[in-house]
């Protein structure tokens, strides 16, 4: 498999972008995600969920990282429980936000609770139920 230098890679799109940015305060769908970032990143997102998640933590990301990349705070993750504390959300679309926040080269954590942003991803990404 050959790798292509990142300086030759697509940059991503105003609107792919905004997509990116909705998504991080669920204000755009994983599948709206999906069709917006479609042939620049994959991640298995199908309903049909292995026992183990951790399977699905892989993802094709074919753009040039955008800097600077959309921020992910403590204010995101906060919304995202809210929202699923008031039923808006499953757990299964908590699970699928917090691993493609993870694993899309778009997104950075906040670098004054990065420590505590990334473990409360990872441990909604992998610890809670997907299916």
């Amino acid at each position: 498999m050959k790798l292509t230098p990142e300086s030759e890679l697509p940059s991503l799109t105003h609107q792919q972008m905004e997509v990116l940015r909705r998504f991080a305060l669920f204000e755009a769908s994983a599948d709206e995600l999906t069709r917006a970032l479609a042939g620049v990143f994959e991640v298995p997102l199908d309903k049909t969920v292995p026992e183990d998640y951790s399977l699905y933590r892989t993802a094709g990301t074919h753009f040039r990282v955008p800097e600077p990349g959309i921020a992910i705070k403590r204010e995101h993750i906060e919304n995202a429980l809210e929202r699923k504390r008031f039923g808006l959300i499953t757990e299964r679309d908590l699970v699928v936000w917090a691993t493609v926040l993870l694993m899309n080269d778009a997104y950075a954590l906040d670098p004054g609770d990065e420590d505590l942003i990334a473990d409360w991803l990872n441990d909604i990404s992998l610890n809670l139920d997907a299916s």
